[in-house]
């Protein structure tokens, strides 16, 4: 699946180069939940306007998979392993010195996550972005 994941969404306002679209989440969202869901079914995401859509514009929006796995990978995949890690560790002590020690692990791994969220934020495979603004009713 190397195909971009694409939605076609209206833009409901635009404020200092950002847009907010609105849109029907598509079964290959899962339960991403990477854009506010609200609704039955509908999602609305800030994308940097960088096609000027105003208002009522329909738009597509367009994220490579490639971004949805590695943010998968840094989400679920570090905090597993530190998990793992941190029990395998805790099982040289004792059983309750794994778990306390697997969940500590684990826990610190999602703050380290969170303070470099800024980082990730810059990382442009991790966005949807604007392709075109969309003719089609």
């Amino acid at each position: 699946m190397n195909e971009p994941l694409s939605a076609v969404g209206t833009v409901t306002e635009t404020n200092q180069g950002m847009a907010k679209v609105a849109f029907k989440r598509s079964k290959a969202c899962g339960d991403c939940h990477a854009c506010a869901s609200f609704g039955d079914g509908n999602a609305l995401i800030e994308l940097e306007n960088t096609l000027g859509a105003k208002a009522g514009d329909r738009v597509v929006i367009e994220l490579h998979p490639g971004g949805v796995f590695k943010a998968s990978l840094i989400l679920y995949g570090i905090p597993l392993a530190a998990l793992l890690a941190g029990v395998l560790v805790g099982s040289r002590i004792s059983d309750l010195a794994s778990a306390l020690i697997g969940i500590g692990a684990a826990a610190v791994s999602l703050v380290l996550i969170k303070l470099m969220d800024k980082h990730f934020n810059k990382k442009n495979c991790f966005k949807p972005e604007m392709k075109r603004i969309s003719n089609d009713g």
